[in-house]
C-alpha cells in the first residue's frame, strides 16, 4: 500500500531523486503497519535578508492515534527536507514504542486479576 503524500513547494523545486527518496522513507515507515494514513511535506524560503539563502522543510504524518510533525531549516532544501524526514522517524519509534508497553501492561493487568468464574 502506498502512502499518499502531497509536497507543497512555495516556488522552489526539488530533484525526482528527493522526491524518490521521501517515498522509500515512506515506505519503509509504513512497512508492516497500518497506522499511517498519509504524508505532507512543505518548503518554504525564509524571508529576511540574513535568512535568503535558508529554507525551511515541515514534514506531516498522518498517523493514528496523534499526526507527527517535524520542521528544520538549512541552506539545503534536501538537507533541510531530510532533517525533518528523520525527526520524523525517531518521533513515530517513540510512538509506536509507547503503544506497545501500553498493550504490554495491560495485558499483564489481565493476567494479574483474572475475570472471576461464575460459580
Amino acid at each position: 500500500m502506498s502512502i499518499n503524500l502531497e509536497i507543497h513547494l512555495d516556488h522552489l523545486d526539488i530533484s525526482r531523486l528527493t522526491e524518490d527518496k521521501i517515498h522509500g522513507r515512506l515506505e519503509k515507515m509504513e512497512d508492516g503497519h497500518h497506522d499511517i494514513t498519509g504524508a505532507f511535506l512543505s518548503v518554504k524560503q525564509m524571508s529576511g535578508k540574513p535568512t535568503v539563502n535558508v529554507y525551511e522543510a515541515t514534514f506531516v504524518l498522518y498517523h493514528k492515534p496523534e499526526n507527527i510533525t517535524a520542521s528544520e531549516k538549512s541552506e539545503d532544501i534536501p538537507e533541510a527536507i531530510a532533517g525533518a524526514v528523520a525527526s520524523v522517524e525517531r518521533q513515530l519509534r517513540k510512538a509506536r514504542s509507547a503503544i506497545r508497553d501500553r498493550r504490554k501492561r495491560a495485558r499483564k493487568a489481565v493476567e494479574v486479576f483474572p475475570e472471576p468464574s461464575a460459580e
